[in-house]
């Protein structure tokens, strides 16, 4: 056997025998469909496709890229099995010296309820908590609301929960990004990441939890390229692409 198991290596290492890969994503064309609804007036939709699409890539999901709020809606989720929101709830109709609008009206947020109770998942970035309709269906969703930011600098994410597949190979990491300090309102078994300041600022920086069928997932980096790209940030993504859709 000891001999048997020498001669593969070293055919392999030669390269007489093909190398396997034996990932699930890879081995059927019927793969889920992500749509991505990105970009806003301090988030550039450019960055977020450069930072979005390796993750997705990686774990063999098409994604549709959308920045029209109006293509959200239940028509067009019939068609994906994930949903990812990288954007704020905020437009500017007259331009931005006029008070903005929060542009999700009460049949969207319907729309992204249902779609996460039937089944899908929905994968929330950043500000994707930020400045949405008060008291609705999206935030009932949520678990958690906005609560401001500072400006961007150096701080920590920290793994609250390394049990959970979400987490799996993540390590701590410092970023560059905007350190959201949201309110959450959810147990502590659902916490996955904190943010930590320099200055000892807090707040939770991630959290899943599961609704009818479905599941939700919120990770708060993402303001800069650096965090979005950053290799833990990119592990923690394709995570919760898995366990979003249950390892389809």
């Amino acid at each position: 056997m000891r001999n048997v198991s020498l001669f593969l290596l070293l055919a392999m290492a030669a390269g007489s025998l093909p190398a396997q890969n034996t990932s699930r994503v890879y081995m059927s064309a019927k793969r889920p469909r992500a749509l991505a609804l990105i970009g806003d007036r301090y988030h550039s939709p450019v960055y977020i496709r450069d930072g979005l699409s390796p993750a997705l890539a990686r774990e063999n999901i098409p994604v549709t890229f959308i920045e029209n709020v109006e293509e959200l809606n239940a028509e067009n989720l019939k068609s994906f099995e994930l949903l990812i929101i990288l954007r704020d709830g905020m437009n500017w109709p007259d331009g931005y010296a006029k008070p903005p609008v929060k542009w999700m009206t009460d049949a969207q947020q319907q729309a992204v309820w249902d779609f996460v109770h039937q089944g899908g998942g929905f994968l929330a970035l950043h500000n994707a908590q930020g400045i949405y309709p008060p008291g609705g269906l999206y935030y009932k969703l949520f678990g958690g609301d906005y609560g401001g930011h500072p400006k961007p600098y150096v701080y920590t994410v920290r793994i609250e929960d390394k049990n959970h597949p979400i987490t799996a190979g993540v390590e701590d990491f410092s970023i560059f990004d905007e350190q959201h300090t949201v309110k959450y309102y959810l147990g502590r078994e659902q916490l996955l990441l904190r943010s930590i300041a320099p200055d000892n600022l807090q707040s939770e920086g991630g959290w899943w939890r599961e609704m009818g069928k479905g599941r939700f997932v919120y990770l708060a980096p993402g303001h800069t390229p650096e965090a979005l790209g950053h290799p833990m940030m990119q592990r923690l993504i394709r995570n919760s692409l898995n366990w979003l859709l249950k390892n389809r």
